[in-house]
């Protein structure tokens, strides 16, 4: 009887152990699943249709080779169309929570960071499956918060996440000065110089999953909802900022858009550990996303 249980308990282990990486070695393919997580909406009644918003840089990832799961999170009450609503996974009355199950525009980005990271355990990390993000505009913030705690082993989120490569693309790491003007908690947050910001500032310059996160951000000169400068305000470890002379001029829903294969696109970048580099014949944004969550070092 003691040899049983002892060999049970052993196949406990050996299976528990299984369940999570056996390396950290890098898979850089397109087999893994990508979760997309959108921006912020201004209306009353805030919601995006997935399929609208991240359909182009869908179908452009598709024909780039993606062949894993393209997979789009809702977190506003007025989302529709997409994969995944954060809602189903964490508590609503935890960690910067309300009453009731929808989300607005008052919804703390903590608290979305928090059923984020729940999204993303419960899906994939739990099972030993790798993930890539890709955020635009806030939801690069929602990503680097739910990372950061992560890595921080705050006692309310998962123990580890398994997100081998996050990009944001005009995502205000360092707030928007637009943010202001706007009144909802969200825009309070994303204010330059809010309690959030400070604390993404000293305690998320670099968050990692298990086995290490490779960072990619995006911004533009020509993006004047957030500036190039706070687009690539954090310890990432690619950093790209789109010029002024481009044409079409990358704004701040073009990064969603601009999806050309061609090599026309005039940029600063930055690959750790530097320096800045001035290229004309660099990558437009969806492609450049593509390539960001596919390989390690660009």
């Amino acid at each position: 009887m003691r040899f049983r249980a002892l060999a049970l308990l052993v196949a406990l282990v050996v299976l528990g152990a299984a369940a999570e990486p056996a390396d950290a070695r890098r898979s850089d393919n397109r087999k893994k699943p990508v979760l997309f997580v959108h921006g912020f909406d201004l209306d009353d009644t805030p919601g995006y249709d997935c399929g609208s918003y991240w359909g182009t840089m869908k179908k452009r990832f598709r024909d780039f080779g993606q062949k894993g799961p393209l997979v789009t999170i809702a977190y506003y009450g007025g989302d529709r169309n997409c994969t995944h609503w954060l809602g189903h996974h964490g508590k609503h009355g935890r960690h910067h929570g309300h009453r009731g199950r929808s989300h607005n525009a008052h919804t703390s980005i903590r608290h979305l960071g928090y059923h984020l990271a729940w999204t993303i355990w419960s899906h994939y990390s739990r099972r030993g499956k790798r993930v890539d993000l890709v955020g635009h505009s806030m939801g690069g913030l929602i990503i680097r918060y739910a990372l950061a705690q992560v890595d921080r082993n705050h006692p309310r989120f998962p123990r580890y996440l398994l997100v081998e490569d996050a990009v944001t693309l005009g995502t205000p790491h360092a707030g928007s000065g637009w943010a202001a003007f706007c009144g909802w908690k969200q825009c309070d947050e994303m204010t330059p110089g809010s309690g959030f910001m400070d604390w993404l500032r000293t305690k998320a310059q670099h968050p990692d999953g298990r086995g290490g996160t490779d960072w990619s951000t995006i911004g533009s000169h020509s993006d004047y909802i957030v500036s190039a400068a706070s687009a690539n305000s954090m310890n990432s470890d690619h950093r790209l900022k789109y010029r002024q002379s481009n044409e079409p001029a990358v704004g701040h829903m073009s990064y969603l858009r601009l999806g050309s294969k061609r090599i026309t696109a005039d940029v600063e970048r930055w690959n750790r550990p530097g320096p800045w580099k001035t290229d004309y014949t660099s990558h437009w944004p969806i492609r450049r996303a593509d390539l960001a969550v596919t390989f390690g070092n660009r």
